[in-house]
């Protein structure tokens, strides 16, 4: 890399945010920390009033103040769709291979476990900003046990996203319908949909899915 490289940074603990800030900052020029963030409320904030930057490398679930769609994957597609350009790592210790082969799909560029060993992180950025895709040995085990990168990847659609969300937050498929002016139908598609892409059996699973990986209000 011979041009220097602004990276945005976001994690709700403290801790895990400063030690990326750090080892970014460690390897110098010309890697350059151009903001960072505890929550997707105000990452989208920071990318929105920042000049684009040249990479994102972010947690995947994060707790704090929120609007829609500012946590998970439902940040991740809000991501996607609002800077397109964007390359996205996310530092995730998430082990679901549905959840991970969903990140792919929404345009995620690099996967790095959190518990992966230091230069693990700088080596994904390396790689994802020339362009290529970087997912440490962790997580590509994990989407080998499941069939591999070569599956077609699980999809859920923002709206599909947004129906779980309501769901596990307690409001019933009627509720739902009414609060999106979408059918009951439809409502119940959409949830059903979104279970079957992701595994899930039965509404306890997904009240467990929902609350491990980031799709609850």
């Amino acid at each position: 890399m011979d041009t220097q490289l602004r990276i945005f940074i976001a994690d709700d603990h403290p801790f895990t945010l400063a030690g990326v800030r750090a080892e970014i900052e460690r390897a110098g020029e010309p890697l350059q920390v151009a903001g960072e963030a505890s929550n997707g409320t105000a990452l989208l904030k920071l990318l929105v009033k920042s000049r684009p930057g040249d990479l994102l490398v972010t947690d995947f679930s994060m707790r704090g103040p929120q609007l829609r769609d500012c946590d998970g994957l439902p940040l991740l597609l809000t991501l996607r769709r609002q800077f397109p350009a964007l390359p996205i790592i996310v530092l995730t210790e998430v082990e679901n291979p549905a959840m991970l082969r969903a990140m792919v799909d929404a345009g995620v560029r690099g996967l790095v476990d959190k518990t992966s060993a230091r230069n693990e992180l700088l080596t994904a950025i390396q790689k994802v900003a020339a362009g290529r895709i970087y997912f440490c040995r962790a997580m590509r085990d994990v989407l080998d046990q499941a069939g591999g990168l070569d599956r077609q990847p699980a999809r859920i659609s923002p709206h599909e996203a947004e129906v779980v969300r309501l769901f596990v937050g307690g409001l019933t498929v009627s509720e739902i319908a009414v609060r999106l002016s979408r059918s009951v139908k439809t409502i119940s598609r959409q949830k059903n949909d979104a279970m079957h892409k992701l595994g899930l059996d039965n509404n306890s699973q997904l009240y467990a899915y929902a609350r491990d990986h980031g799709l609850t209000s």
